[in-house]
């Protein structure tokens, strides 16, 4: 059930409305956008802020239904990129992630009747083609799919560094402490500050000398090769600042990443990088002396012992 006040209510009664729709859009970098299917720009007040909505003519959504059987009830968003609000730039590079959607009817001839609001939720998968973007929101009952338990495996269920003591955000809100999610692991200790040297390419980083072996018994050694696999590295300088890439592989003088960059760092270029887990047993024990708390089993008989049948010899 929505509640909307009377003054709203009659006029959905009319036989000709002036109803705009509303879309507010809050990232996770704490930026607010407004868009509105109105022909001029709105300013509205949904009674937690004050957001000037922008006449944004080239949007369309798909129809919208909330079902009583729980499932997921996102809808998609259609939409021109703009230079001025929304680029290809900020969305490849994650600004748009989980960033939380708001969705609601106005009455723009008289915006004191107040609002209907129509859809909360979070943005999903984005894709882009041809300067057009499609965007899925994706409703509270999302929440609802996630999986709550696990499974035996050999490979560790943990997130590197995901410890309430050190920041690392775990799973769950209020997860239990002995949780097998968590790994303990202060990432804070093993982190480091280089600069660029050179970037041959959009999948390849040369640091300058002096990368470590930071957190182990050993830190100041050079980082060997292996060292940073699947860890991350974030630019904090140059085009590329506040922007973060997954590392692929570390041959002791050149950073490979998963994905392209959206743009081409610069020599001089600051980063911070720390190392990644391959979240097996040698990577737990050898690299981040975490065996204690690594959440996987790797001992479990698999299905190739479960399979195996006796020599007939």
């Amino acid at each position: 059930m929505k509640t909307i006040s009377p003054a709203l209510q009659a006029h959905f009664g009319l036989d000709c409305m002036t109803l705009a729709v509303l879309w507010k859009v809050v990232r996770q970098d704490g930026k607010k956008f407004g868009f509105t299917t109105h022909d001029n720009n709105i300013t509205y007040n949904d009674g937690t802020d004050t957001v000037e909505y922008e006449a944004f003519t080239g949007m369309t959504n798909t129809a919208t239904a909330n079902k009583s059987d729980l499932s997921v009830d996102n809808l998609e968003v259609t939409a021109f990129l703009d230079s001025a609000s929304i680029t290809e730039t900020d969305i490849r590079a994650g600004l748009y992630d989980y960033a939380t959607i708001q969705i609601r009817v106005v009455n723009w001839a008289d915006l004191t009747q107040g609002d209907m609001k129509i859809r909360s939720g979070t943005l999903g998968e984005i894709k882009m083609r041809n300067g057009v973007f499609t965007a899925e929101i994706r409703g509270l009952t999302q929440y609802l799919t996630t999986v709550i338990g696990s499974l035996y495996g050999p490979l560790c269920r943990a997130e590197l560094g995901a410890s309430p003591a050190h920041g690392g955000y775990p799973p769950f809100p209020g997860i239990d402490p002995t949780s097998h999610w968590l790994c303990y692991v202060n990432l804070a200790l093993y982190r480091q500050t280089g600069s660029v040297s050179s970037s041959p390419d959009a999948v390849t980083i040369v640091p300058n000398p002096g990368l470590v072996m930071r957190g182990s018994p050993t830190p100041h050694a050079p980082a060997p090769a292996g060292w940073f696999n699947d860890g991350i590295l974030t630019f904090t300088s140059g085009v590329m600042n506040k922007i973060s890439v997954e590392i692929k592989s570390w041959d002791g003088i050149t950073l490979t990443t998963f994905l392209p960059m959206q743009f081409q760092p610069g020599t001089g270029d600051a980063f911070t990088i720390e190392p990644g887990c391959n979240k097996t047993r040698d990577d737990c024990y050898n690299k981040f002396n975490n065996i204690v708390n690594m959440r996987g089993e790797p001992d479990i008989p698999g299905n190739d012992l479960v399979l195996l049948y006796p020599n007939a010899k």
